[in-house]
């Protein structure tokens, strides 16, 4: 069994590659958070400004779809509140800015006459309140499930693939990188699952995405997205890489989807 020490620096360097090194952008929104004791953004009804500290929350079992979710309000300058628990009165955790894109597992609270739902990003994890998010709508790889725009990567060994419309780009813990044409992208709707392909004349790399919740991470906080890629270098055995994925904001739609 691997020392408690060795689990803490896995720990630390898969967050370190999920959050800072895989998406430029989110560790930007992350920077630009604006942790404060009290939201001043957000309208709150009067019936919620007269509720008194110690709301009584439902413990009744709610649930939405679980994955990527996005702020409604994507007006500039709108920030997104995290709370440590689903109250008003609860602590603030970060404030995120519009584009930002998170992970729910789904859950959801009844506080009162708010809504809430759970989210995380990262280490990042607390409550929002529900009607300020909407599931993300990927802007789609060559009408495929698949966002035009994503990262997945993972430890043992550390590695990340990084994808756009016209190009993978791997990398691995060393710094050495490959950038690769993509071939393919293929999406098996029966199993949540995009297949992507990239290959040059040294390098044939093969990754299978799947909407679902993601297992190879230590993180305590709900992941969405994961991945299994095999890379094929010439004169080499092919290797299989496990990990998670994070979206890029840049690949989704900042748009909310009109009523049904």
């Amino acid at each position: 069994m691997a020392s408690f020490n060795s689990a803490k620096s896995r720990s630390k360097l898969l967050t370190y590659l999920l959050v800072h090194t895989f998406s430029a952008s989110v560790c930007f929104q992350l920077a630009s958070a604006q942790p404060i004791s009290k939201p001043t953004q957000e309208p709150v009804s009067p019936s919620e400004n007269n509720t008194a500290p110690n709301q009584p929350v439902s413990d009744q079992a709610l649930h939405v779809p679980p994955g990527y979710y996005s702020q409604t309000n994507q007006s500039l300058g709108a920030l997104l509140t995290i709370y440590d628990a689903p109250s008003d009165n609860a602590a603030v955790v970060v404030q995120l800015p519009g584009d930002t894109i998170l992970n729910s597992d789904g859950a959801q609270k009844q506080n009162n006459e708010t809504l809430w739902q759970k989210v995380s990003l990262g280490e990042i994890e607390g409550w929002v309140r529900a009607q300020q998010i909407v599931r993300a709508r990927p802007i789609s790889f060559a009408g495929t499930d698949l966002p035009v725009l994503g990262v997945c990567g993972g430890t043992e060994p550390s590695w990340s693939i990084e994808w756009n419309s016209k190009t993978v780009t791997y990398a691995k813990i060393t710094g050495l990188l490959n950038r690769l044409p993509v071939k393919s992208v293929v999406t098996e709707k029966d199993k949540a699952t995009s297949q992507l392909t990239a290959q040059d004349d040294k390098v044939t790399i093969q990754m299978a995405i799947t909407e679902k919740e993601c297992s190879y991470t230590p993180l305590d906080s709900f992941v969405w997205g994961e991945a299994v890629a095999t890379i094929t270098e010439t004169g080499q055995p092919p290797v299989t890489l496990m990990g998670c994925c994070r979206p890029v904001s840049d690949g989704y739609h900042t748009s909310t989807p009109p009523a049904q």
